[in-house]
């Protein structure tokens, strides 16, 4: 009977030993597949470089909110190509920030003095990376990462017109292409998970966004910093 128990005792330490080997060895196999795509979420705030926003040299504009969702893929160990959705609003200074000289010159032109926006964009970007990585599990604790690309936005504004009679308001939806150009700091938290300070610069080829052209040199070029939350993806072909 005590053999019995012995045998049946060593049996069980056995099998035991051996699922927590094929446990080990069959999550270390999974971490070495490269979990070469991700999602991230990012949101922060912004604001647009535009005739009626306020100075950037004094930092009188305003800042609003935006948000962004984004799938990459890495094609690379410096590189990845990612597909960036987001949204922003905006708002212009208030018309007691310019002087009555400018504003004459506002109306006589037909300018809007105020406006308030709906960004919406869509944008394709190659980004590199200082410090490449074969595997997730080897990228660098702190990266560096920048890229340019292609994207198309939508605007939806409201504007404000003076007149000699008073006020006008006015709704208008424009979509204008533009080059994005972003740029990140990133923090890896976990084997899976980076949190990142983002900024991106949009170089739009438009300057009607905010209702008013011509009073600056430049089109009007939104620009938003986020913090986003970047997850590595399970590869479909995993093992179990």
């Amino acid at each position: 009977m005590k053999n019995s128990f012995v045998t049946s005792y060593f049996v069980v330490l056995l099998i035991t030993g051996l699922y927590i080997n094929t446990a080990q060895g069959q999550n270390f196999y999974k971490e070495k597949i490269p979990r070469n795509n991700f999602l991230q979420a990012g949101i922060g705030l912004g604001t647009i470089y535009a005739d009626n926003a306020g100075g950037f040299r004094n930092l009188t504009f305003f800042l609003r909110p935006g948000l962004s969702f984004t799938y990459g893929r890495r094609i690379h160990k410096h590189w990845d190509v990612r597909a960036n959705i987001g949204y922003q609003r905006y708002r212009s200074q208030d018309p007691s920030y310019f002087g009555p000289t400018i504003v004459q010159t506002w109306i006589a032109r037909d300018q809007a003095v105020t406006s308030k926006n709906n960004l919406l964009f869509l944008d394709v970007i190659p980004s590199f990376y200082l410090f490449g990585s074969e595997n997730h599990t080897r990228r660098s604790k702190i990266n560096v990462y920048g890229g340019a690309g292609i994207g198309l936005l939508m605007n939806a504004n409201q504007t404000t017109k003076f007149n000699f009679d008073g006020t006008s308001n006015h709704k208008d939806t424009q979509l204008t292409s533009y080059i994005p150009f972003k740029g990140g700091l990133s923090y890896r938290l976990d084997i899976y998970t980076d949190i990142a300070f983002e900024g991106t610069l949009m170089f739009t080829f438009s300057d009607k966004l905010d209702g008013n052209e011509g009073y600056n040199r430049l089109n009007d070029h939104p620009l938003i910093g986020q913090i986003v939350i970047r997850r590595y993806l399970n590869p479909i072909k995993s093992i179990d």
